[in-house]
């Protein structure tokens, strides 16, 4: 049995980058998934648009899906590295814009 791959890519889209940040686009279609991916820096997000999004951790285990709208933020805490897939769940598009703070 082989793994997948692992990207550390983490949006669609790289749209900047110093040595303090990385600034990522994500854009999904209903039913779309990021893909295996890895965190290495804290990161936060900035959801654009209303939308329905589940995370599933490395082992493919799916938590359950959550409703977020239009300008909410949220903060991620990464110990080391975080491995993750996001899946899109909901009718239309799903967008954020994603920083993650380099050490």
């Amino acid at each position: 049995m082989s793994e997948k791959e692992i990207s550390p890519e983490i949006g669609s889209r790289l749209l900047f980058e110093n040595d303090r940040v990385r600034v990522w686009d994500l854009q999904l279609a209903p039913g779309q998934s990021t893909g295996l991916h890895r965190h290495e820096h804290d990161y936060l997000y900035v959801v654009i648009g209303d939308g329905r999004l589940q995370a599933a951790g490395a082992e493919g285990k799916r938590r359950e899906a959550s409703d977020m709208k239009d300008g909410e933020v949220r903060f991620n805490e990464v110990d080391g590295e975080a491995v993750h897939e996001a899946f899109n769940m909901g009718e239309g598009p799903w967008r954020n814009i994603i920083v993650e703070l380099k050490d």
